[in-house]
């Protein structure tokens, strides 16, 4: 069993697209309070933590505002990737030391034209995610 296999949305994939797609990532150990990535910057993958947390924040108004924490097994960075025109909705950070598997833009595309169900998969959360996101700038805004 593979890394791969314990990720639930990749449950739809077989063994052989999860190998596949395996040969498109990479591991990349990160430290604590290390910067993933960049409100506004721009997006060329998503990625998936292997272990540790990572803590999203947006900018609002010229203060930053905690949005949520990923967890082992979840995505992260795919809204930039899917709905934002490539460019990073929000900043990430190593809570504790952690291990993120970068997935490039390119074998992502490639992967949701040959498994459609992943897309939909990736769909519902981003949904989520920005629902969740609204309802803490409207919180905030409200302040």
């Amino acid at each position: 069993m593979t890394f791969l296999d314990t990720v639930e949305i990749l449950s739809p994939l077989t063994k052989e697209e999860k190998q596949k797609l395996s040969d498109f990532c990479q591991e990349r150990a990160v430290s604590a309070g290390e910067v993933i990535f960049n409100e506004g910057d721009e997006a060329n993958a998503m990625y998936i933590l292997k272990t540790g947390s990572i803590g999203v924040y947006k900018e609002i108004e010229g203060v930053k505002i905690y949005l949520g924490t990923v967890h082992a097994e979840e995505i992260l960075g795919e809204m930039a990737i899917f709905n934002n025109n490539g460019i990073r909705m929000a900043q990430a950070v190593a809570m504790e030391d952690s291990i993120i598997v970068t997935i490039l833009s390119f074998s992502i595309q490639e992967l949701t034209k040959t498994n459609p169900i992943i897309m939909n998969k990736i769909h519902q959360i981003i949904e989520e995610r920005m629902t969740q996101n609204k309802i803490l700038e409207n919180k905030f805004r409200k302040k």
